[in-house]
Protein backbone atom coordinates (compact mmCIF):
# COMPACT_ATOMS: atom_id res chain seq x y z
CA UNK A 1 0.00 0.00 0.00
CA UNK A 2 1.08 3.65 -0.54
CA UNK A 3 0.78 6.73 0.32
CA UNK A 4 1.29 9.35 -2.63
CA UNK A 5 2.80 12.76 -2.17
CA UNK A 6 1.40 15.48 -4.39
CA UNK A 7 4.59 15.80 -6.62
CA UNK A 8 3.88 12.25 -7.85
CA UNK A 9 0.16 13.19 -9.19
CA UNK A 10 1.69 16.61 -10.58
CA UNK A 11 4.44 14.56 -12.46
CA UNK A 12 2.68 11.59 -13.74
CA UNK A 13 -0.26 13.48 -15.24
CA UNK A 14 1.29 16.62 -16.67
CA UNK A 15 5.06 15.82 -17.41
CA UNK A 16 6.07 12.27 -17.74
CA UNK A 17 3.45 10.11 -18.48
CA UNK A 18 -0.01 12.26 -19.67
CA UNK A 19 -3.48 10.27 -19.98
CA UNK A 20 -3.74 11.46 -23.56
CA UNK A 21 -0.26 9.96 -24.18
CA UNK A 22 -0.16 7.03 -21.96
CA UNK A 23 -3.92 5.70 -20.81
CA UNK A 24 -2.44 2.95 -19.72
CA UNK A 25 -0.80 4.51 -16.89
CA UNK A 26 -4.16 6.11 -15.40
CA UNK A 27 -5.75 2.83 -16.11
CA UNK A 28 -3.45 1.16 -13.94
CA UNK A 29 -3.34 4.23 -11.00
CA UNK A 30 -6.84 3.51 -11.17
CA UNK A 31 -6.98 -0.15 -10.34
CA UNK A 32 -4.25 0.50 -7.86
CA UNK A 33 -6.67 2.78 -5.85
CA UNK A 34 -9.93 0.27 -6.34
CA UNK A 35 -7.82 -2.25 -5.10
CA UNK A 36 -7.18 0.46 -2.00
CA UNK A 37 -3.61 0.31 -2.02
CA UNK A 38 -3.44 3.58 -3.38
CA UNK A 39 -3.85 6.19 -0.91
CA UNK A 40 -2.98 10.16 -0.31
CA UNK A 41 -3.89 12.22 2.74
CA UNK A 42 -6.58 14.77 2.05
CA UNK A 43 -3.82 17.40 1.86
CA UNK A 44 -2.31 16.22 -1.27
CA UNK A 45 -6.08 15.98 -3.11
CA UNK A 46 -6.37 20.34 -1.21
CA UNK A 47 -3.11 20.42 -3.06
CA UNK A 48 -3.96 18.85 -6.21
CA UNK A 49 -7.25 21.71 -6.22
CA UNK A 50 -4.91 24.48 -5.52
CA UNK A 51 -1.84 23.84 -8.16
CA UNK A 52 -2.80 21.01 -10.49
CA UNK A 53 -4.59 21.48 -14.43
CA UNK A 54 -8.19 21.01 -14.40
CA UNK A 55 -8.03 17.86 -16.60
CA UNK A 56 -6.53 16.49 -12.99
CA UNK A 57 -8.66 18.62 -10.68
CA UNK A 58 -11.51 16.81 -12.44
CA UNK A 59 -10.44 13.17 -12.05
CA UNK A 60 -9.07 13.89 -8.58
CA UNK A 61 -12.55 14.94 -7.46
CA UNK A 62 -14.01 11.48 -9.09
CA UNK A 63 -11.46 9.36 -7.34
CA UNK A 64 -11.62 11.58 -4.14
CA UNK A 65 -11.88 8.37 -2.32
CA UNK A 66 -8.51 7.66 -2.39
CA UNK A 67 -8.00 11.04 -0.45
CA UNK A 68 -8.34 10.01 3.30
CA UNK A 69 -9.44 12.62 5.84
CA UNK A 70 -6.78 13.39 8.33
CA UNK A 71 -8.38 11.50 11.70
CA UNK A 72 -6.97 12.35 15.07
CA UNK A 73 -4.29 9.82 14.89
CA UNK A 74 -2.80 10.75 11.65
CA UNK A 75 -3.03 14.62 12.34
CA UNK A 76 -0.92 13.74 16.15
CA UNK A 77 1.87 12.06 13.76
CA UNK A 78 1.81 14.98 11.14
CA UNK A 79 2.35 17.54 14.31
CA UNK A 80 5.36 15.25 16.22
CA UNK A 81 7.38 14.99 12.67
CA UNK A 82 6.30 18.65 12.32
CA UNK A 83 8.16 19.01 15.85
CA UNK A 84 10.62 16.51 15.04
CA UNK A 85 11.90 18.06 12.39
CA UNK A 86 11.02 21.92 12.35
CA UNK A 87 13.30 22.27 9.12
CA UNK A 88 11.05 20.35 7.54
CA UNK A 89 8.35 23.03 6.35
CA UNK A 90 9.49 25.36 3.50
CA UNK A 91 9.87 28.77 5.14
CA UNK A 92 8.03 30.24 2.12
CA UNK A 93 5.34 28.12 1.87
CA UNK A 94 1.93 30.07 2.18
CA UNK A 95 -0.14 26.76 2.35
CA UNK A 96 0.21 24.17 5.33
CA UNK A 97 2.23 21.67 3.07
CA UNK A 98 1.25 17.99 2.51
CA UNK A 99 4.82 16.42 3.12
CA UNK A 100 4.18 16.08 6.75
CA UNK A 101 0.74 14.06 6.36
CA UNK A 102 1.77 11.83 3.49
CA UNK A 103 4.66 10.53 6.08
CA UNK A 104 2.62 10.31 8.39
CA UNK A 105 -0.31 8.39 6.70
CA UNK A 106 2.44 6.04 5.44
CA UNK A 107 4.04 5.57 9.45
CA UNK A 108 0.41 5.33 11.08
CA UNK A 109 -1.17 3.07 8.27
CA UNK A 110 2.52 0.76 7.03
CA UNK A 111 2.45 2.43 3.71
CA UNK A 112 5.22 2.93 1.26
CA UNK A 113 5.69 7.05 0.42
CA UNK A 114 5.55 8.03 -2.92
CA UNK A 115 7.47 10.68 -3.97
CA UNK A 116 10.06 12.52 -6.52
CA UNK A 117 11.23 14.67 -3.90
CA UNK A 118 15.03 13.69 -3.54
CA UNK A 119 17.05 13.94 -0.03
CA UNK A 120 18.96 16.86 1.26
CA UNK A 121 22.47 15.80 0.75
CA UNK A 122 21.51 15.53 -2.88
CA UNK A 123 20.49 18.74 -3.67
CA UNK A 124 22.86 21.26 -5.20
CA UNK A 125 21.37 24.12 -2.81
CA UNK A 126 19.56 22.73 -0.14
CA UNK A 127 19.72 26.28 1.78
CA UNK A 128 15.22 26.19 2.07
CA UNK A 129 14.70 23.23 4.41
CA UNK A 130 17.09 20.93 6.10
CA UNK A 131 14.84 17.87 5.43
CA UNK A 132 12.77 16.75 3.10
CA UNK A 133 10.89 13.68 2.68
CA UNK A 134 13.54 10.66 1.70
CA UNK A 135 15.49 12.48 4.86
CA UNK A 136 12.49 12.15 7.35
CA UNK A 137 11.19 8.99 6.25
CA UNK A 138 14.72 7.83 6.56
CA UNK A 139 15.07 9.06 9.65
CA UNK A 140 11.62 7.56 10.97
CA UNK A 141 11.96 4.10 9.04
CA UNK A 142 9.21 4.68 7.01
CA UNK A 143 9.79 3.02 3.58
CA UNK A 144 10.28 5.91 0.56
CA UNK A 145 10.18 4.63 -2.73
CA UNK A 146 9.75 7.13 -6.70
CA UNK A 147 7.23 6.61 -9.22
CA UNK A 148 8.97 4.31 -11.26
CA UNK A 149 9.97 1.71 -8.30
CA UNK A 150 6.32 1.64 -7.49
CA UNK A 151 5.29 0.52 -11.35
CA UNK A 152 8.08 -2.08 -10.87
CA UNK A 153 6.85 -3.55 -7.67
CA UNK A 154 3.31 -3.95 -9.04
CA UNK A 155 4.65 -5.12 -12.48
CA UNK A 156 3.91 -3.11 -14.58
CA UNK A 157 4.51 -3.42 -18.10
CA UNK A 158 3.32 -1.12 -21.02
Amino acid sequence: MYSIDTNIFIDWWVRRYPPDIFPCVQMRFEQLANSGQFHAPKRVGDEIQHIGPPDLKAWAKQNSSIFLPHDQIIQKEANEILKQFPGFIDPNAIHDEADRYVIALAKVRGFTVVTHETAARLKRNPNRRSHYIPDVCAELHVNCIELLELMRRERWVF
